[in-house]
């Protein structure tokens, strides 16, 4: 089974360096940007979580007001961060 895993593997390699004319740099980079375009989603979720929790406690904000606000304050931005966040389900 494993000398099967490392054929495989083998084959894999070949394959990727047959079609993608892509240097490992280039690679690297996408692969680099990409986690950090999900770190930034991540932060900026938990920006926003924070934020809609002080509302609720200070303001008492019940959970139809919380997704107008949200998609109130979605609605505003430009578009390339719009469609990277999917709008609350009305209520």
């Amino acid at each position: 089974m494993v000398i099967v895993a490392v054929r495989y593997m083998i084959l894999a390699i070949a394959r990727f360096e047959n079609t993608d004319t892509r240097g490992i740099e280039e690679i690297m980079y996408g692969i680099q940007r990409e986690i950090i375009n999900k770190m930034m989603d991540c932060a900026i979720i938990l920006i926003i979580d924070a934020f809609l929790d002080s509302v609720r406690e200070c303001f008492g904000a019940t959970e139809a007001q919380i997704n107008e606000l949200v998609c109130s304050f979605i609605s505003k931005l430009p578009e390339v961060w719009r469609s990277r966040f999917t709008l609350p389900k009305a209520i």
